[in-house]
């Protein structure tokens, strides 16, 4: 929150605002046997650009994928889960036409495992520390607005969801494809 909080504290005359917003396919391991299944990705963030090519932004993503029957039959549900993340980002102006850019973040999220309910299991949200690494590609297509691509890699500690699973941590391979409006 620090890291969000100073980004607006900088003069005005050495950044830009934007806003931004993505959606895509994410490609989760959720938690229980290793499985990977592909599920929804929207994410939205503001942030500012600053002259010596860093971004800084604030995020809230949302990520859904089924579980396809992996916690048992009966229990063919879909996991959830709502992040909220401070990230950095630089931007490589190495071509005219487009700008290739890595980021990096950290922050909170809530996992929500609707319909996992045998004994013992987590049957209501958790909240947990979270972090993404990722990189992208954005092009000019207006004087404010920009097309980005984006893979980021989006990784929780350890969940328990359910004692009778070696559950492991939850990770997610997301593409993602957006659009970035400057103010």
């Amino acid at each position: 929150m620090l890291l969000v909080a100073g980004m607006w504290a900088a003069p005005l005359s050495a950044s830009e605002p934007y806003v931004s917003a993505f959606v895509g396919r994410s490609d989760m391991n959720h938690v229980g046997l290793g499985h990977e299944n592909s599920g929804l990705t929207m994410l939205g963030a503001i942030g500012r650009e600053f002259e010596n090519n860093w971004r800084l932004e604030a995020e809230i993503g949302y990520q859904t994928v089924g579980n396809d029957g992996e916690y048992g039959s009966n229990l063919d549900q879909n996991m959830s889960v709502l992040s909220v993340l401070a990230n950095a980002c630089y931007d490589m102006p190495i071509y005219d036409f487009a700008t290739p850019y890595i980021t990096a973040g950290a922050g909170r999220a809530i996992i929500n495992p609707m319909g996992i309910n045998s004994p013992g299991s987590l049957s209501t949200s958790k909240s947990c520390f979270a972090f993404q690494l990722g990189a992208g590609i954005s092009v000019p297509i207006g004087d404010n607005v920009k097309l980005d691509a984006r893979y980021r890699f989006f990784l929780t500690p350890k969940i328990i969801l359910d004692p009778a699973v070696d559950n492991k941590s939850l990770s997610s391979d997301n593409f993602l494809l957006g659009l970035r409006f400057n103010f």
